[in-house]
């Protein structure tokens, strides 16, 4: 019996393999490795080798407050793929990209009972440079759209239909937000919202299914906060009555708060000049309005919406915290809905060469912005080839040990560790005693290299100045690389 599959499959397979695509081009060369990289190899390190069976993950930016293991977890078996190179976290991107793909379209079509609008929102997550690079950041946070996706479904299910049983996915949806981005929780208060408009009656047999899935999901954020005397719990109260770092006024940070949610809403589409960031999220918020009036969708998923957009930038413009975009990217999902249900109407109308014409203008925005995009040629393929040349020159040199030392503004020195160590290298301090290399970035004329890795420069010892026995000396103790505290890590 032959398979036959409908034109819409066909679409969506085609999408999903676009999608894929451009997860993969040039993935390697571009792979933007840092910190949170290096601290992820680290985990998987500890989980392996020490067979650390671990309930955290890095510490966040917030002290005391860690994310959750889930994301290391996820990325073992493509570390052993790849004998433990950080590009097996490639291969976890680019699943979970297809998987974000194709549940937006599921997601989509449901809640707005047309297929055509879930394979526009498909489309649109394939091709979107800001949702393509998302995807490829390859950080606990990156399955933070995946999340959005499937609680939209479940509130709407809750709103729309009065699905009860959506109560099971909430209740695993919030646990996960520990595992991904603890400001997440903010989205809950959804839940009472669309029961409160759909006036549902209390039913506790209902509730209790989706408060076990919460508790048992939740279990390795309990056996923490219970072996380590609530740490977390206590963390978060004190972010909320100690000034978190952000050093601008009530008025500067919503300023800031409004700029970067335009901006992520904007990056979507296309990429003006920042002073312009705010005519397409007007836009989306009138459209929206306009097909609740027109009752294409129905006013109490409007109002939804709007208090999802609503509730991160009232929240963070009060949060004394310097703010980053991944704190927000949250409502992607919103704007992405609503570009969705617009197009969808424009091209089902008399206006459809505007449609197209809109789509073509999207397709070749983000086509172009990706297809000449540089990055800043400091990532994985240049810190690697300078951690091996760094070893090349240590056994030329019949150096047991070596230090390493860094010309740098803070935080820039951090991402090379898990190279140090998966290359088998003994690193220590400068002041060890041990031959010196000095990583320079970015490159200034007034700090001469020896040699270059992309932005990354490289300078040698002064090799006449290390005798045998005096290195064999400033090797002898211990691997500084692998004892020394790491900033973010923990035991």
């Amino acid at each position: 019996m032959k398979l036959k599959l409908s034109k819409y499959t066909l679409l969506l397979i085609l999408i999903i393999a676009v999608g894929i695509f451009f997860r993969l081009y040039k993935s390697v060369i571009y792979f933007p490795y840092g910190h949170d990289n290096d601290l992820a190899g680290w985990v998987i390190k500890d989980i392996l080798l020490n067979k650390h069976l671990r309930l955290v993950g890095q510490e966040t930016s917030t002290q005391g407050i860690y994310i959750g293991a889930l994301y290391y977890y996820l990325l073992i078996p493509f570390y052993l793929l790849t004998k433990m190179e950080p590009t097996g976290g490639i291969i976890l991107s680019a699943i979970l990209g297809a998987f974000t793909i194709w549940s937006t379209y599921f997601v989509f079509k449901e809640i707005f009972k047309k297929k055509e609008i879930g394979l526009i929102g498909a489309a649109i997550c394939a091709v979107s440079y800001a949702f393509v690079m998302n995807d490829r950041g390859n950080v606990p946070t990156t399955p933070v759209i995946l999340w959005s996706v499937w609680f939209l479904y479940a509130v709407s299910s809750l709103l729309l239909k009065k699905n009860t049983k959506s109560f099971i996915l909430l209740g695993v949806l919030i646990a996960l937000t520990w595992h991904l981005n603890v400001t997440l929780v903010l989205l809950t208060i959804l839940i009472p919202a669309a029961l409160i408009i759909t006036r549902w009656k209390f039913d506790f047999r209902k509730v209790f299914w989706g408060l076990s899935a919460f508790f048992v999901t939740s279990i390795p954020f309990f056996a923490f906060e219970l072996r380590h005397n609530f740490l977390q719990t206590r963390a978060v109260i004190s972010s909320f009555l100690l000034n978190q770092g952000s050093e601008l006024t009530l008025v500067e940070q919503a300023k800031r708060v409004l700029h970067i949610f335009s901006q992520i809403v904007t990056n979507i589409f296309w990429y003006p000049p920042q002073r312009l960031n705010f005519i397409l999220p007007l836009i989306l918020l009138v459209a929206l309005i306009y097909l609740a009036v027109k009752k294409k969708i129905s006013k109490n998923l409007t109002g939804i919406l709007i208090l999802w957009s609503i509730l991160p930038v009232v929240f963070f413009s009060f949060y004394s915290k310097q703010v980053s975009e991944y704190y927000l990217n949250s409502v992607l999902i919103i704007a992405l809905s609503v570009i969705s249900l617009s197009l969808y109407y424009i091209l089902t109308s008399k206006y459809r060469v505007i449609g197209f014409l809109l789509l073509g203008l999207f397709a070749y925005i983000n086509f172009y912005k990706f297809f000449t995009y540089q990055d800043s040629r400091q990532g994985y393929i240049w810190r690697r080839a300078l951690v091996l040349d760094i070893k090349r020159s240590a056994l030329e040199h019949g150096y047991p040990c070596v230090a390493v030392s860094y010309i740098t503004n803070p935080g820039y020195e951090l991402g090379y560790r898990y190279f140090f160590w998966l290359t088998g290298m003994h690193v220590n301090r400068p002041d060890s005693g041990a031959p010196v290399y000095t990583i320079v970035f970015p490159l200034k004329d007034i700090f001469p290299t020896h040699k270059n890795f992309g932005a990354l420069g490289l300078i040698y010892p002064d090799y006449k100045r290390y005798t045998k026995g005096g290195v064999e000396k400033s090797c002898s103790g211990q691997n500084s690389n692998l004892t020394d505290p790491m900033f973010g890590y923990t035991e």
